[in-house]
């Protein structure tokens, strides 16, 4: 039996990883509706992200950087370290920008 930490590790990867597959899909695909599934996923990020009250890496950005769901401000970070530059962005914010191509995670071009 999963201890609750491990029960919510593997549920936050697998939101993770259904973020990363819409992404996929939508760069092979762009003609694919995935709102619904990245708001989905974000939100289920966040959700766990504020139950366990903790700063959570949703993956690394490509080429050099990560996202983040920082609980607090209740916000996603991109964490670009190469050009020192942190963007915050809602939820909203931050579909409008992956579905345009922005912050794509490393696996979606590789």
């Amino acid at each position: 039996m999963l201890s609750q930490t491990q029960q919510a590790t593997e549920s936050i990867s697998i939101a993770s990883n259904q973020l990363i597959n819409a992404l996929t899909l939508h760069k092979k695909k762009p003609y694919l509706p995935i709102w619904g599934e990245l708001f989905h996923a974000l939100r289920e990020i966040a959700k766990f992200g504020r139950q366990r009250q903790e700063n959570l890496l949703v993956y690394h950005v490509d080429p050099s950087g990560s996202l983040w769901y920082r609980y607090k401000e209740d916000l996603f970070l991109v964490d670009l370290p190469d050009h020192s530059i942190t963007i915050s962005l809602s939820h909203e914010q931050l579909i409008d920008a992956l579905m345009k191509g922005s912050f794509a995670p490393s696996t979606v071009h590789k």
